[in-house]
């Protein structure tokens, strides 16, 4: 079942006792299953509020290594073409090394100056630290936090790495959310 919901109290806590509070993430999308992008209507909310700001290129990061980002990014991907028909990219970035991150980061810019849509899948930045520069490369940043694997921490670190005014939004995921191995 899918839920919008920026109601605190919705949050499990986190393996440190605090609450993660998804109404400081923005616009919250909190799922159990990923939807079919043509059916849900909350999804589509999700995307509508994400167009509040111009972007091309979206990072999509992770809060912790429950989060399968890339079956994330695949949907927005789909997202993208399914409004505007607008082509789409995925760059599965979750395993770059910083040898690559310069050449990444033009092909972005590239497949966005060409008027593509282009969603990173990036891993959390305790597990590959070229997150951030390829997050703050990306012109807008969803955080994927599971409020019952992430730490408060975690997530507050990822904030404020990224810079808290770059996240357009945040996928909470809840219990029995479908997960890959990350």
């Amino acid at each position: 079942m899918l839920n919008l919901s920026n109601d605190p109290s919705s949050g499990r806590p986190s393996r440190e006792g605090a609450p993660v509070n998804p109404a400081s993430l923005g616009p919250a999308f909190v799922h159990h299953a990923f939807p079919s992008v043509r059916t849900d209507g909350r999804l589509h909310k999700l995307w509508l509020a994400m167009q509040r700001r111009a972007w091309s290129s979206l990072a999509v990061v992770a809060a912790s290594r429950s989060v399968d980002t890339l079956e994330i990014a695949e949907l927005f991907a789909k997202l993208a073409w399914w409004y505007g028909g607008q082509a789409s990219c995925v760059f599965d970035l979750r395993d770059l090394s910083f040898r690559l991150v310069e050449y990444h980061q033009r092909e972005v810019h590239a497949q966005a100056a060409a008027g593509s849509c282009v969603v990173m899948a990036l891993r959390p930045m305790g597990d590959n630290p070229t997150t951030i520069p390829m997050a703050h490369s990306a012109d807008a940043v969803v955080l994927c936090v599971d409020l019952g694997k992430a730490h408060l921490k975690a997530v507050a670190q990822t904030l404020s790495a990224v810079g808290r005014g770059r996240v357009l939004g945040s996928i909470v995921l809840g219990e029995g959310t479908a997960r890959g191995a990350t």
